[in-house]
């Protein structure tokens, strides 16, 4: 038995890993709604809660978009591997959610 390689099987991985960015995108979500409820409970809606706020929501739609990619790719028969410009881009998001939050706390 020589030259030929058998398709790899990927079994469950693609649909853990759709899960994965699904629920992530979901908890993406609460926080951008969080984010938007902290100013209006806080007392008054300043320019840097705003701010922060709309920040923490456009890192949530970029999120998105690169979510909405990947799920694109994965739903192929063998899912190519995640790229390393989708992993900064989301990466990026989580790191801007992060500063939005922190101005939010300190000087919302």
């Amino acid at each position: 038995m020589t030259g030929t390689v058998p398709p790899r099987d990927p079994a469950a991985q693609p649909e853990r890993t759709d899960l994965a960015w699904r629920r992530t995108a979901l908890a993406f979500a609460a926080v951008a709604l969080f984010a938007w409820r902290a100013p209006t409970v806080s007392g008054g809606a300043t320019a840097v809660s705003l701010t922060a706020a709309a920040l923490c929501t456009a890192a949530w739609v970029v999120f998105l978009l690169a979510a909405r990619g990947r799920l694109r790719l994965l739903r192929a028969r063998q899912p190519a591997a995640v790229a390393g410009g989708r992993v900064l881009v989301a990466a990026g998001a989580v790191l801007a959610t992060a500063a939005g939050g922190l101005l939010l706390v300190l000087l919302g």
